[in-house]
């Protein structure tokens, strides 16, 4: 299933129903969350270890002059035409906005 988040902080409690194999998109604020500063310990990085591909766009990182190295590793940075790609691809989004 993919899940597109674009505010932050984001609930522990929405990541703890996410599934294997799940998809997260960040956006807007959101991106914020995969910051390796701004991440709780026992939430997304042990989601990210347990399969859960994880996104931000790369225009949402731009704009908050956050650089690919400021984000918890396995983190991709996708373009907007991936991301278009993405929404058309799942018939199943669940978005936290």
């Amino acid at each position: 299933m993919l899940h597109i988040i674009n505010n932050f902080p984001v609930p522990t409690a929405f990541l703890d129903h996410t599934h294997a194999g799940d998809s997260i998109i960040f956006t807007d604020n959101a991106v914020l969350a995969v910051k390796q500063e701004n991440s709780e310990p026992e939430t997304l990085p042990h989601k990210t270890l347990s399969h859960i591909n994880v996104y931000v766009r790369k225009v949402d990182l731009l704009m908050r002059n956050i650089s690919n190295s400021d984000l918890l590793q396995g983190v991709v940075v996708i373009d907007e035409r991936q991301f278009q790609k993405a929404i058309y691809q799942d018939f199943a989004i669940k978005s936290l906005n």
